[in-house]
This record gives structure tokens, sequence and C-alpha cells, in this order.
């Protein structure tokens, strides 16, 4: 049987993106996941958005605000999986990083192997003035340095307005 995989969505005050975190979670193809989100107390509709997405893979569970490593603890508990993705409720995954992650892991066939993702493009609306366009991974993040933005190793960070 194909390994199952728990994606962990910790959730506050994110109703303006999680729905596409969550598109793009349920968007994988590797069909044997479980997708478990944590709202952590928000004050805005993310517990309307999340449930929304409610079935038998998307679990959403309301909690009071204890902060994200509170959350993602309690995501962690009620998972099931055999590996984890942790996904903040602002990221996208690409439709085939879980597959393509399980796919490298078997190549390996060890314990001790780290999963990571490979470097990609970006692209951002060119009617800023500040956008980056197109470029490589290397590049976006060497100048995402100069202008205040950051971006997670693991995925995708949106902002909105982007």
């Amino acid at each position: 049987m194909k390994p199952l995989v728990s994606i962990l969505i910790p959730a506050y005050n994110a109703e303006e993106l999680l729905a596409y975190t969550l598109q793009s979670a349920i968007a994988q193809t590797w069909q044997r996941k479980e997708i478990i989100v944590i709202d952590d107390g928000s004050t805005d509709r993310t517990a309307e958005v999340a449930r929304r997405f409610a079935s038998k893979d998307v679990k959403v569970v309301s909690t009071a605000n204890q902060g994200l490593s509170a959350a993602v603890n309690h995501a962690y508990k009620l998972s099931q999986g055999d590996y984890i993705q942790e996904l903040d409720a602002d990221d996208i995954l690409a439709p085939d990083k879980i597959e393509k992650q399980l796919a490298a892991l078997r190549e390996g066939d060890s314990k001790r192997i780290l999963l990571s993702s490979p470097w990609a493009y970006f692209f951002f609306r060119t009617s800023r003035p500040d956008s980056f366009e197109t470029r490589s991974g290397r590049t976006f993040l060497r100048l995402s340095g100069y202008s205040g933005r950051w971006v997670k190793t693991s995925t995708c960070k949106m902002q909105p307005g982007w």
C-alpha cells in the first residue's frame, strides 16, 4: 500500500489566502493523503473558509489561539500519515510536489534521507516596479534579500496584492 501523507495547515486570520492553499493541497497528484487544518482561534472567517473544504480527506479543527507552534503540534497529534508535509496557510504546493518527493525517497531506499524541493522559477505581476518577473530561484532569493521579502524554501509564499 502506498504511504499516507499528512498535510498539516495551521491557520490564523488567513481567510484571504487559505482557499488557494487548500486547493493546492487537495490537487496533489499523490492520492493517499489527509489534510488537517487547525484554525488557531482566528477572528476573521478562516474557519468558515476551511469548513467549505471539509470532507473525509480534509479535517478542520478550531482551537483557542495559542500560537503557531501549538497549532502545528496539535495537527501532528491528529495526523495518521507515514510522512508529514507542513504547509503554512498562505503557501501553495506544486501539484506533483509530494509525488516527486516520494519517488525520490524510493530511489534512495534509506532511512536517512532528507527530502527537499528543487529550485523553481518565480513569477510576479510585472505591473509593479519592484516585480521580480521570471527569474531563477537563486536570483530571486538574492534579490529578495535586498527588497525585504523572504521565501520559505519548501513552498511558495503568497502575499496579497502580488
